[in-house]
């Protein structure tokens, strides 16, 4: 079983948004953040062409990252969940995953940092504390025995790729 862990694209910055008074949960993305997503949108489908299920934190820039993705992947079940927030524990998102998705083969979740990259780290490692960096638009792959078996060392590293790779990739 696969997990495809993807995080939104470049959205107002925080200090943007504070003078704009935009709370934190609506920030949008910028048109940078679209175009890297489109981006990584083509390099994903080329490396996973489909997904049972599409899962996406409830913040906005999360969904515009899934609104972008999901037309790549169609026929896909479309989910919000709540443990996809920033400060979310991995173990909360593993519960959230043994519930609704358990019967799935491949998932493209659409989220945030650190709870990305620390989900991750709990997957690979056990670890809480997160060893990898996931860049805006960045995504990573992970098998797993079993999405109803995710826990931590579950699952080994299948890529990992940056926005800034794929563009390299193509001049």
């Amino acid at each position: 079983m696969k997990i495809v862990l993807f995080r939104h694209g470049a959205a107002v910055d925080r200090e943007e948004a504070m003078l704009k008074k935009i709370e934190e949960s609506q920030r949008p993305l910028i048109e940078k953040g679209r175009e890297r997503t489109r981006a990584m949108g083509k390099t994903l489908k080329e490396l996973e062409p489909s997904f049972d299920m599409i899962i996406c934190s409830p913040l906005l820039r999360a969904q515009q990252t899934a609104e972008l993705l999901a037309p790549l992947f169609r026929k896909t079940e479309l989910h919000q969940s709540l443990e996809l927030v920033p400060q979310a524990a991995p173990q909360a998102f593993a519960i959230w995953l043994k519930t609704y998705a358990k019967n799935k083969r491949a998932v493209l979740i659409i989220g945030h940092e650190p709870q990305l990259s620390t989900f991750a780290s709990w997957v690979l490692g056990g670890q809480t504390e997160s060893f990898i960096n996931l860049k805006k638009s960045g995504m990573l792959a992970i098998e797993v025995e079993s999405l109803e078996a995710v826990g931590p060392r579950s699952g080994q590293l299948c890529w990992l790729i940056s926005a800034k790779q794929t563009s390299a990739m193509s001049l």
